[in-house]
């Protein structure tokens, strides 16, 4: 199998709505934003609109954490049926996204239940030896057509340490989980290859800017998308 093709650019869809009014959306459930513009949201959802299946799409968000992400998506990205699951009930009062809890490893739901699965920086939570089996569970509830990944990718110790500091920093406040291990990209392709999958990387999007990005450098951050290899 060839290793993972890097995407030369990530431009946003034409239809991606103001980011005023995607602010005013989250702000409305997370205090924190009505003084601090979410910036990683913002990027992270103009991101996502390039690289999730265009139009109708049964989506299922796995990791969904408080389920702001995928109410989001089902707001803001046209025809996107999302339902977030997670294997701690902590999503936000007053969503309309459906959710429910699972137990991190098997999805319950049958095969192809689903056009596309999204794990948005989840993997780098799950033990090492779970990796495999969760990325097989989302390719067979979208029947191998489409898995898209945010996540992070660490060349060094220090790069590890910089993540463990971010997960502390994105995490605690909203009562997600900080405990991880971050992958190299060598180790990213071969836990693809591993699951048989043809893959695409994007890394490089304005994620923090000034002094965070010195200390946190863009190029931590890195979507894959993938499709069952044929």
């Amino acid at each position: 199998m060839s290793g993972i093709r890097a995407l030369a650019s990530l431009p946003a869809p034409a239809w991606f709505p103001p980011e005023e009014a995607i602010a005013r959306m989250l702000a409305q459930h997370v205090p924190l934003y009505r003084w601090r513009r979410p910036r990683y949201a913002l990027q992270l959802l103009k991101d996502l609109a390039a690289l999730l299946p265009e139009g109708p799409c049964r989506l299922v968000d796995i990791g969904g954490g408080s389920g702001l992400l995928g109410e989001a998506i089902a707001q803001f990205f046209p025809g996107k049926q999302v339902t977030a699951i997670d294997v701690v009930e902590r999503f936000l009062p007053g969503l309309t996204v459906a959710h429910r809890s699972f137990d991190g490893r098997s999805i319950p739901f049958a095969d192809r239940s689903f056009d596309c699965a999204l794990l948005c920086n989840v993997l780098h939570h799950v033990p090492r030896p779970a990796r495999g089996g969760l990325l097989a569970e989302a390719l067979r509830v979208t029947g191998g057509a489409s898995v898209v990944i945010k996540d992070h990718v660490a060349a060094s110790g220090l790069d590890c340490a910089r993540l463990a500091w971010l997960d502390c920093l994105g995490n605690l406040p909203f009562g997600g989980m900080v405990r991880a291990e971050y992958l190299s990209i060598m180790e990213w392709q071969a836990l693809f290859e591993r699951a048989g999958c043809a893959a695409e990387s994007f890394s490089g999007s304005p994620y923090r800017a000034g002094f965070a990005s010195l200390a946190f450098p863009n190029r931590l951050e890195i979507l894959f998308r993938l499709r069952a290899a044929t």
